[in-house]
């Protein structure tokens, strides 16, 4: 099996004359989940419909499977495509709008009736067959949607934004599902998201952009832990981004046994302090206060004011009485948890 399943090469796409995507070129692995991540007008929905065959003035090259298809028209490529708005046919039913692709391509009756079966099941919507879009839920529609393009097994399953219309709970609970999907039936996906939390929750590998760029691609824990710049650094989770000046001030010279440079950056995460040393590692004490709190439900964020006038957030699970704020605090930093960005 190759190791690259969809190959873009030097990709540039231009809307109305403006130039939105410059000389981008990625892989994406087979049977993987692959998640577009990156603030609105970054320029993913536009890569993932040149992709697919929806969008005019493409130049490069892209490559699936090996074979160069972006000189063929959208329904000769094997991609299915899942929207944002469920484009679901309001006059059919649940059974009708899945079977929809399976009767295009003039399948037998028996053939449509048991596969659209193993669908509904699938997606857990087998006691709604004959229901019309109208009466289902927006996660139900969703559902919907996306049986009806992994019935048809496309070689690539494209989802643009699939859950942004949906309030917070149905989101996870779909999200979940579609990484059940995906891994039950070993389909290649590549889905678009703005929400980081939603990208690290359920992909193989993250490609995160940025005005036309790809910043940085790998696994979540890649981009969480080893941000590439300065805009990985701030846009993937919550990172206390400082100069090399700011660390030296906390009071670390070194961090893993290089010299810390003044013109280079580092991040510290809010969940690596710790409120008493442990016997492993170097320990930095660094004293201040706590000047705010918030409650992110499982965890505690604070703001933490050091003496040395740097703010810091910080994290600690919601397990135990919160601390108090305006009070004298210590706080101890192991210097393997600094990363310097870029490394």
């Amino acid at each position: 099996m190759s190791s690259s399943f969809l190959r873009v090469e030097n990709l540039g796409i231009s809307l109305s004359g403006a130039s939105i995507i410059q000389g981008m070129s990625f892989n994406i692995k087979p049977n993987a989940l692959t998640t577009f991540l990156g603030p609105s007008g970054s320029g993913k929905t536009t890569v993932l419909r040149a992709i697919a065959g929806l969008n005019q003035n493409v130049s490069g090259q892209i490559f699936l499977e090996g074979r160069e298809i972006q000189t063929l028209p959208a329904n000769q490529r094997d991609i299915g495509m899942v929207f944002q708005s469920y484009a679901l046919f309001p006059n059919m039913t649940v059974f009708d709008n899945i079977a929809y692709g399976l009767r295009v391509k003039k399948k037998s009756n028996k053939e449509i009736e048991q596969k659209v079966a193993v669908m509904l099941e699938t997606v857990g919507l087998a006691d709604k067959k004959m229901a019309y879009p109208d009466n289902l839920s927006g996660g139900q529609q969703q559902r919907v949607a996306i049986a009806r393009s992994m019935i048809l097994h496309p070689k690539l399953l494209l989802l643009d934004e699939p859950l942004s219309a949906l309030d917070a709970k149905i989101r996870i609970e779909l999200r979940n599902q579609i990484r059940r999907y995906q891994q039950e039936f070993g389909i290649t996906m590549l889905f678009v998201t703005h929400d980081q939390a939603e990208a690290m929750a359920i992909s193989d590998d993250i490609i995160v952009m940025d005005q036309g760029k790809v910043q940085q691609q790998g696994s979540p824990m890649e981009i969480y832990a080893k941000p590439k710049n300065n805009f990985i650094a701030k846009f993937i989770g919550n990172h206390n981004l400082l100069t090399g000046s700011e660390i030296k001030q906390l009071g670390f010279k070194t961090i893993m046994d290089q010299t810390v440079q003044v013109q280079d950056s580092y991040i510290i995460r809010p969940e690596i302090f710790e409120q008493r040393p442990s016997s492993n590692g170097s320990f930095m004490e660094i004293s201040g206060k706590l000047s705010q709190r918030s409650v992110l439900g499982d965890r505690l964020q604070y703001v933490f004011d050091t003496a040395k006038h740097i703010p810091l957030k910080i994290e600690f699970l919601n397990q135990t009485l919160p601390l108090e704020l305006n009070r004298p605090l210590k706080l101890y930093l192991n210097e393997s948890a600094i990363q310097r960005v870029g490394d």
